[in-house]
């Protein structure tokens, strides 16, 4: 079962920083911390698990932190930023685990791009 529950104290592959009104979230990938067996997450690669936590922390900004104005992504590794998604994660991966990690990925991307100065 995947759990959806997580809080910043238990990111694996964020970190979330705040400095008045901008918040910096570091993609930093933990490579063996995949939500699935069977895959590293080589390059900053992503699969649901890095989403989920995405999702949480963009949620957090917006709700527990409305000083927020802007939000910096960047990434916790040098020289890289990130690869995508996992190529064998979703090798592995059922037709509708695909479709529905492509739908989440995209609702959480289109949610930071609605966001707002007043969200």
């Amino acid at each position: 079962m995947i759990d959806f529950e997580t809080s910043p104290a238990r990111y694996n592959h964020w970190k979330l920083s705040y400095d008045g009104p901008v918040a910096t979230l570091a993609l930093d990938v933990a490579e063996d911390k995949g939500l699935a067996p069977g895959y590293k997450l080589k390059l900053n690669s992503y699969d649901l698990g890095v989403d989920i936590e995405l999702h949480d922390a963009l949620n957090r900004i917006r709700f527990e932190h409305p000083e927020v104005k802007s939000v910096v992504i960047t990434s916790g590794k040098s020289r890289m930023f990130c690869s995508g998604a996992n190529i064998y994660m979703l090798g592995t991966s059922s037709h509708a685990s695909k479709v529905n990690f492509c739908k989440f990925t995209n609702e959480t991307r289109n949610g930071i791009e609605d966001s707002s100065k007043q969200s």
